[in-house]
């Protein structure tokens, strides 16, 4: 088995186990009670039931995207047209070998230190970093779009939930500032 099939092989996979997940969570989300609903207001389960939706559409989206789909990827990140049928060779290391490069790797590392420490920062702060660290590693290089796109982002999340949805986020380190 090449790289580029292993690569698309590991690629359905994972978004076979993101659309599994998705699944249970969004099965989980009818155990939420309705406690607290008003007339021609978003409930407890809105919430839940969008980031459900969002997280199936991922999965879904990778389990059926094009076979070739992490070499075009690759290429157009290292700026070399892939030739047809051609497999590049595998190098030598662990993640190359499993069809991994660091950039999936950073990625993960990036989500699971914001599920940690987005309780203590607070979700401003946390969900800037997040952004910023997600932008740059997919590929964005310009330090005004990086900035703004993650501000503007968190910003309009952060004031539609506390505004729209009147649900409180954690504010942490910026918790003197309780608007």
């Amino acid at each position: 088995m090449d790289v580029a099939t292993r690569g698309s092989l590991r690629t359905r996979l994972e978004g076979l186990v993101i659309l599994l997940v998705a699944g249970a969570y969004l099965f989980e989300t009818f155990n939420i009670p309705d406690f607290y609903q008003l007339p021609d207001t978003p409930g407890p389960k809105t919430f839940p039931e969008l980031l459900g939706l969002v997280f199936a559409a991922m999965g879904l989206w990778l389990l059926v995207s094009p076979a070739d789909l992490m070499a075009r990827i690759r290429a157009k990140r290292d700026g070399a047209a892939p030739a047809a049928g051609e497999a590049a060779a595998p190098r030598g290391n662990l993640l190359a070998r499993l069809g991994l490069d660091w950039y999936f790797v950073a990625l993960w590392a990036v989500v699971l230190a914001y599920l940690w420490f987005m309780p203590d920062v607070g979700f401003p702060v946390a969900t800037f970093v997040l952004l910023f660290a997600f932008t740059w590693l997919l590929g964005e290089k310009r330090l005004h779009v990086l900035l703004g796109l993650s501000l503007g982002v968190t910003l309009v999340v952060f004031f539609g939930f506390k505004y729209g949805l009147n649900v409180r986020l954690p504010l942490g380190v910026l918790e003197l500032l309780a608007w």
